[in-house]
């Protein structure tokens, strides 16, 4: 069943499934939908969550264990798969039409998609879970869109963002929705339940940060470790969302592992600095530590979602010190 983001709520209310597909171009899209989908999951007793971000070595034992399939009296749980940048490939399109025939009843089984390309979209294994759950394909924001959802962001962190302001906010971060929500964030520090006109936004992006996101990210995959703690003490000071931190990480990791596979920067965007970097690292740090690396952003996504008690920034912490 193919649903309209817009319309997510109300079906939510409607029928709840057992399966979810969320697609979108950029992580902060499907972040919004899918902590409407985990705070009914939560009221209907979904207690465990296990995530896991997928790469073309997964194995998929995980979906079609016979507890999975076979035991309808297990503890309700969430399994969360996460794709980026790729589809599931032939093993994982396996897995999900097999595990659709019948899916149980006591697991949520969300599957999000991240900046795949647009034939996926209309892939055998989206179709499949189309049919078995629901399908929330979400567009990217337009230029004229961009300015409602600023302000909305801004609503709901208790300011108001005039157009002219929201205008140059959109200009200067180029639609990309993580700089923009970072600066937003920063915004309701400054003037916390205001009114955001233009000659505040300017001061704003003006006095901006010595650190943002992507210089974090940076660092973190350098393994420059004293540096990549300074900056990451700063984005917390500000009020940077562990959620944006994570999704820098697990792209800079997806990079990563694609240069160690494949011994080369091919295929990946980015400045050549960037790219030698990632293949300077990917000679002094084993696949296995990436994905290692993939199951602590997982448990610290899970944290950050209310189902384990671990304290997400202390886990980014950790991880950023011992990568």
């Amino acid at each position: 069943m193919k649903i309209p983001q817009t319309k997510l709520v109300s079906s939510l209310e409607d029928k709840f499934h057992d399966i979810y597909l969320l697609l979108a171009k950029e992580s902060v899209q499907i972040e919004e939908s899918l902590e409407k989908i985990y705070i009914k999951a939560k009221a209907k007793n979904f207690k465990k969550k296990e995530s896991y971000v997928v790469n073309n070595k997964t194995s998929w034992e995980f979906l079609l264990s016979k507890e999975n399939n076979l035991d309808l009296f297990e503890t309700k749980k969430i399994i969360e798969i996460k794709l980026i940048g790729q589809g599931p490939g032939n093993t994982g399109s396996k897995a999900l039409k097999e595990y659709s025939k019948k899916p149980n009843p006591n697991i949520l089984l969300v599957v999000t998609g991240e900046d795949l390309d647009r034939k996926s979209y209309s892939s055998a294994w989206v179709k499949v879970l189309e049919k078995a759950g629901a399908f929330i394909s979400i567009d990217p924001l337009s230029q004229s869109s961009m300015l409602n959802w600023i302000q909305e962001k801004g609503t709901k962190y208790n300011i108001n963002i005039l157009n002219e302001a929201g205008k140059l906010l959109a200009e200067k971060t180029e639609g990309n929705l993580v700089a923009t929500l970072q600066e937003i964030n920063k915004l309701s520090l400054i003037y916390p339940s205001a009114d955001i006109d233009l000659n505040k936004m300017e001061k704003s992006i003006g006095n901006s940060s010595r650190f943002n996101l992507f210089d974090f990210s940076n660092a973190f995959i350098t393994r420059d470790t004293r540096k990549a703690v300074r900056i990451l003490e700063s984005l917390k000071m500000e009020g940077t969302p562990e959620t944006l931190i994570l999704w820098a990480l697990a792209r800079e990791l997806n990079n990563l592992l694609k240069v160690i596979q494949s011994g080369s920067s091919n295929g990946i965007f980015g400045p050549r600095h960037y790219l030698d970097s990632l293949e300077t690292s990917a000679k002094g740090v084993g696949k296995n530590r990436v994905l290692d690396a993939f199951k602590e952003i997982a448990l610290i996504d899970s944290s950050i979602k209310g189902f384990t008690n671990q304290n997400p920034w202390l886990g980014i912490r950790e991880l950023t010190l011992t990568f």
